[in-house]
């Protein structure tokens, strides 16, 4: 099955969306299956088997692929009793051909946990469910850490299902044995999924991740991705040897990483799954490349992925993390409840309590935030000013502020998660200016702000505050930042959402690296004005590129281009 759902709070969502049940296309399962099953095939698995949609389509790929009757077998386990009974009758159907499948009523961490520790499968294929840690029950979790401490894969409660379910799965593969799953295009990015990444690299020799740009599930925003994986054959399954730095560098050292056979290819549907060549599904492994779990390197060419380790070796290329530290921005528990405007500050008389701040990131319009913008957005209405209530209990507060703090009394704000843990309620912790922000997430491009009115941040935004020894490069800085180099790396370090926007944590910022130059007044100012006019972002980075990686860099104009084609390439396909 597949569950694809972004989840918030266990009691207002579905069953469906609680089990994660989305089930997988026929066209899919045949694909999968056509691909795993081959005539060395004679046990397979399906941890999710739902239904049974993956028995009809291993029993046609079983005889396309020209095995004999009767020397496959089938292990497939369902937690749901009803799901249960749809699959045992399509197997006996089934068997009544020729073709034996045991399907199995329980939970599948449990059940493969319980399994002989060398038992093994020849092909492993499936659609895992898509249900976030913290709302599996309390075995669940326990066998879910129980399956990482096993593969030596480091435990986070951001993990999903998926992710257990695909380690327990390669740790019962055969030498040689396939692999074949329907799973988040998330995999190939985000930061819980590292360790299984590395693993997956160590543990087989080919892996093939098959991208689609339209939406699978309707009614998701996730993007889904086939995965397809072989298994190295010259040995059984090992626990993950050693792990990437906690620094999560781009380019791992080619003479201690594994290579392994790695491919992305992107298709529009699953209609297009027919268009995939066989020149990109055969097994190449003198192609075999280190990835050491950046698997967004894929996208990339040889040619492409040395100018990227070039450039990372200019001794004025920082590391983010070398300049400015980041945390995130003021978190309120009700952003529209402390963010005010001007009328809200005449009604309830809060002037004297009232700071400025940058609430939405529909008010910043350039590289800089001046007391001009904020005059002005003041002017439009908008919400511009934090409300910075004392720290004394309601009953000592001005007659005014008590009568906002009932408004949010009254809206049952002080139950709030983030407004219960703090005493008092209204008195937002953690409250101080910095020199830059940095939006979150962006759909063009992301790009830090330099902070000249002093405004206070929500957690819209990042902090950034720069170190010592670059105190005095704010304006540099946030120059430096907006060029080819440095949005190819937050492409390929970030995370991508449904309709094309880009999010950075901070462990990806950190990770960015960024051309540190000197910057003249006039081109400082110039930039300014171009993102303020929402000049066309190819006319921005023609106009920055030259500035820090021509000129300041001295990069030759065939690797220039050559660059930005890349980064293009790269952010149309998150753009879809």
């Amino acid at each position: 099955m597949a569950r694809r759902s972004k989840i918030n709070f266990k009691a207002l969502e579905s069953v469906q969306k609680l089990r994660g049940g989305y089930y997988t296309p026929l066209s899919v399962a045949e694909f999968l299956s056509d691909w795993a099953v081959t005539l060395k095939t004679r046990t397979i698995l399906e941890p999710s088997c739902g239904d049974g949609r993956f028995l009809e389509a291993l029993f046609e790929a079983v005889y396309r692929n020209g095995t004999k009757n009767g020397t496959v077998s089938i292990d497939a386990v369902e937690l749901n009793e009803d799901q249960v009974k749809l699959a045992e009758k399509k197997a006996k159907r089934l068997a009544s051909k020729g073709l034996h499948a045991h399907v199995y009523c329980d939970d599948f961490f449990s059940w493969i946990l319980n399994a002989p520790p060398d038992k093994t499968w020849d092909a492993i294929l499936g659609n895992p469910p898509y249900i976030r840690y913290q709302y599996f029950d309390k075995d669940q979790r326990f066998i879910a850490q129980e399956i990482f401490h096993k593969t030596n894969v480091k435990f986070t409660m951001l993990t999903n299902a998926w992710v257990p379910f695909i380690l327990a799965s390669v740790m019962h593969l055969a030498p040689g044995g396939r692999i074949a799953m329907v799973i988040p295009s998330e995999i190939s990015y985000i930061i819980h999924a590292q360790g299984l990444r590395e693993l997956l690299e160590q543990e087989l020799e080919y892996i093939r991740i098959i991208h689609f740009r339209e939406i699978v599930f309707d009614g998701t925003l996730q993007g889904t991705v086939l995965f397809l994986g072989i298994k190295r054959s010259d040995r059984p399954f090992r626990p993950l040897r050693h792990h990437a730095a906690s620094d999560r560098v781009l380019f791992p050292d080619e003479t201690e990483a594994d290579t392994v056979d790695f491919k992305i290819c992107d298709i529009k549907g699953i209609d297009d799954l027919s268009t995939v060549g066989s020149s990109e599904m055969a097994l190449q492994p003198q192609n075999g490349k280190p990835f050491s779990g950046h698997w967004m390197l894929g996208l990339l060419d040889n040619e492409e992925r040395s100018l990227l380790s070039e450039l990372s070796r200019i001794p004025n290329v920082k590391p983010f993390s070398q300049i400015a530290d980041i945390t995130i921005g003021i978190v309120t528990g009700a952003n529209n409840y402390f963010c005010v405007s001007d009328t809200t500050l005449e009604e309830y008389g809060l002037s004297e309590i009232a700071v400025p701040m940058l609430a939405r990131s529909e008010l910043i319009k350039g590289i800089t935030y001046t007391a001009a913008d904020h005059e002005k957005n003041a002017a439009l209405g908008k919400s511009v000013h934090f409300l910075e209530f004392p720290n004394l209990d309601a009953n000592r507060l001005p007659k005014t502020m008590q009568e906002y703090v009932k408004v949010g009394e009254k809206q049952q704000l002080h139950k709030r998660y983030k407004c219960r843990i703090r005493e008092p309620w209204y008195c937002v912790p953690y409250v101080w200016v910095s020199q830059i922000s940095l939006l979150k997430r962006c759909h063009h491009f992301p790009r830090l702000i330099l902070n000249e009115f002093g405004a206070y941040s929500t957690d819209t935004a990042y902090r950034i505050s720069l170190k010592d020894a670059y105190s005095e490069c704010g304006k540099d800085f946030v120059f430096s930042f907006i060029n080819s180099y440095t949005f190819l790396l937050a492409e390929l370090g970030g995370r991508h959402y449904a309709g094309g926007v880009l999010e950075l944590v901070p462990s990806e910022i950190r990770a960015l690296k960024v051309p540190l130059v000197k910057v003249a007044r006039d081109d400082f100012r110039l930039l300014d004005q171009m993102i303020r006019q929402k000049r066309n972002p190819d006319d921005i980075l023609d106009f920055t590129d030259q500035v820090i990686l021509s000129r300041g860099l001295g990069m030759c104009d065939k690797k220039l281009r050559a660059l930005k084609a890349c980064y293009n390439r790269v952010k149309r396909r998150r753009q879809r």
